[in-house]
């Protein structure tokens, strides 16, 4: 390069990297080549060299063949001076370094974007929105929308993996629609705002979207309202019919959290805690919500120490009566929390958390082995056990290793099947019919039977019965209060009995806290009772050495109500 910046002498390579087929070569004609945004940078380094300094640079140059095509360089410059040190041009050489650029940018690919979807990943979205807060032009801030999708590792645990991998691109999909055509509400600024927004997949559960902090909260909500109800339309993918159940969680920044992570954590925990309380689709933060957090966190944590520890959980008995003879018959098998600190914690604080955050399985598997040494210790003492009842949660029913888990207990112990009845609600079934009838013809081909738990609050209830091979079902304590009145809950109880019987079905009454209760359910026809008017939850040692006094009408009362 001579010191006017023109290209005197070159070898043929450089010649064909930079397009040019004879010297000399002009800085303007080179210049011209150059990316624009890469110009500006090129013509400072050309002026280190000027001024006695060496240069290295990475830029583009537009193909000669393909004008939207452009070669990576890196070049590097050294100047030349005279006797009389007088600026007199520069050596150097240029390396096309396309290809290696290519291979980064593929590398880049995978570590910033999200395999399934091709979305941008949690650690690029994160980046992008440090970047764009940390500009001197933002003085808005940010929205976050944290869409947790609260059913879709059920779908990949009843339907398998690759129809939660379909499911997610089509709700990728529909998401990315919205933002090229913004619902039709209120929204005058919406429709630009929506340009600059930033969606990413943020876990295996959910995305995050970012919109900028312009938008209002009416308008927020509104937008939030249509994503909510585009991700809850059905997908027909690889012949299953899916629905997934978005709870979205809405934080601004700088008014909710002073950084990124503050406030995708606030944002996610909206979203989970209406999603575990199947609460408000579409919540904003409140300050309320990190005290339920922390609460939450002890319980998750006590929970976890509980289970791998031992002595905490526990195994209640809440007898089944005969409504013939009044006898004792069996028991539904209810858990029990005892925490060391919190005292007693019922069933609807730590159930649905359990179930949340992956840990219903594993308790489930330790209450049915519970039971199973219970009844085999009751057996070898020659006491009379009766039938005992184990209610199952989807990921519990849909495991795989169910069946196989159930006989190696059962083996293990020496129990037999017909001891046990496995407890389902209609909302396990609905999830994956197909499979639910295959694993329930398995469980009864082993002699346990199936109860079909809070029958008549489901939407297909009397298709269940004539799909599966159902036992026995239960009426929901829904229905058996206020049944002394007369009215529609009469009438249904008295249809349900009727159809059970008819069916050879057993009917069971949950909730019977009353005498007359018991009284009109036994002239309806009912099997069995089950309620605090004879005995609430207990645990095994008073389940076993229980027994109800005989009274005049043979309906045997709790003596301790």
């Amino acid at each position: 390069m001579d010191h006017e910046g023109n290209i005197s002498a070159a070898s043929r390579q450089y010649l064909d990297i930079i397009a040019a087929a004879q010297l000399p070569v002009s800085e303007k004609r080179l210049l011209a080549r150059v990316h624009r945004e890469d110009r500006s940078a090129l013509m400072r380094c050309w002026a280190e060299l000027r001024a006695g300094r060496p240069y290295q640079i990475d830029y583009r140059l537009r193909s000669l063949a393909n004008e939207n095509l452009w070669h990576h360089v890196h070049e590097r410059g050294f100047p030349i001076f005279d006797e009389k040190n007088h600026y007199q041009g520069a050596s150097g050489f240029t390396q096309d370094i396309s290809e290696r650029v290519s291979q980064e940018e593929k590398i880049r690919q995978l570590a910033w974007h999200d395999p399934v979807t091709g979305l941008n990943n949690r650690d690029r979205l994160i980046e992008l929105l440090e970047r764009d807060l940390q500009a001197d032009d933002n003085k808005t801030g940010v929205i976050i929308l944290y869409i947790h999708l609260s059913n879709l590792r059920d779908v990949a645990t009843v339907l398998g993996q690759e129809t939660s991998d379909a499911a997610i691109r089509t709700l990728a999909s529909r998401i990315k629609g919205l933002l090229k055509a913004p619902p039709q509400c209120n929204c005058p600024a919406g429709r630009e705002c929506m340009q600059d927004a930033k969606l990413a997949r943020y876990d295996e559960q959910s995305f995050v979207l970012a919109l900028p902090g312009a938008l209002d909260r009416e308008e927020i909500y509104c937008y939030a309202n249509a994503v909510h109800e585009t991700l809850s339309q059905p997908m027909l993918l690889l012949g299953d019919e899916v629905l997934i159940t978005p709870f979205i969680g809405i934080a601004y920044y700088p008014e909710d959290a002073s950084d990124t992570a503050e406030l995708f954590r606030r944002a996610m925990l909206v979203a989970l805690r209406a999603a575990s309380n199947n609460g408000t689709a579409v919540s904003f933060f409140d300050q309320k919500h990190d005290h339920e957090a922390a609460q939450r966190l002890v319980l998750e944590r006590g929970l976890r120490a509980a289970l791998d520890q031992g002595g905490q959980l526990r195994p209640y008995f809440q007898p089944k009566i005969s409504a013939a003879t009044g006898e004792i018959i069996g028991a539904e098998v209810l858990l029990r929390w005892q925490h060391p600190v919190l005292g007693f914690i019922t069933p609807d604080r730590f159930i649905p958390l359990a179930e949340e955050v992956g840990l219903i399985h594993p308790i489930s598997e330790w209450l049915i082995s519970q039971v199973c040494e219970l009844i085999a210790d009751w057996l070898g003492m020659r006491q009379k056990v009766g039938t005992i009842s184990i209610n199952l949660s989807a990921e519990s029913f849909f495991q795989h290793s169910l069946i196989q888990f159930i006989d190696e207990v059962l083996n293990r112990t020496g129990v037999p099947a017909s001891q046990l009845i496995i407890e389902l609600t209609e909302s396990v079934l609905m999830q994956n019919a197909d499979t639910a009838h295959q694993v329930i013809n398995e469980l009864r081909q082993r002699g346990i039977r199936i109860s079909l738990d809070d029958f008549g609050t489901g939407f297909s209830s009397l298709g269940y019965l004539n799909r599966f091979s159902i036992d026995e079902i239960k009426i929901d304590r829904s229905f058996v209060i206020d049944l002394e009145e007369q009215g529609k809950k009469r009438a249904l109880v008295q249809a349900i009995i009727t159809l059970g019987t008819a069916l050879g079905l057993k009917v069971v009454a949950e909730g019977v806290e009353t005498r007359q209760q018991a009284d009109l359910l036994r002239a309806m026809g009912c099997d069995i009772f089950q309620g605090f008017f004879f005995a609430r939850p207990m645990p095994a040692d008073e389940f076993i050495a229980f027994q109800l006094p005989a009274i005049e009408s043979g309906i045997n009362p709790d003596p301790t109500p």
